[in-house]
């Protein structure tokens, strides 16, 4: 059985239409956040404040904190707050941020 060339650029176009979907569904984003509370900052560093993060890395944030469990970044642009090691300042407390990829 042969395969004409419709039939293969329609497989081809089908599997990029299923990574596409798999990426979404999985996270594709920009990695994963981990927060861990501690008890002062150290010398020298500082935290940003939670009401300071924008929409997409407070949500991030707050699932981390609540599951206590590594959550999935986004996007780029909400990782930029969380560099290694960063610090945020939620609810009294302050948290150590980890990104990983």
């Amino acid at each position: 059985m042969r395969i004409g060339r419709r039939e293969a650029v329609g497989i081809v176009v089908a599997l990029a239409v299923f990574a596409g979907v798999v990426a979404a569904v999985t996270g594709g984003g920009a990695g994963t956040l981990t927060v861990e509370r501690v008890d002062e900052l150290p010398q020298g560093q500082g935290a940003v404040a939670f009401g300071n993060l924008d929409p997409d890395q407070r949500e991030t944030f707050e699932e981390a904190v609540s599951t206590g469990e590594p959550a999935a970044i986004p996007n780029e642009a909400a990782r930029n707050e969380f560099a290694d090691p960063g610090y945020v300042r939620y609810d009294g407390d302050i948290y150590r941020t980890t990104v990983s990829d």
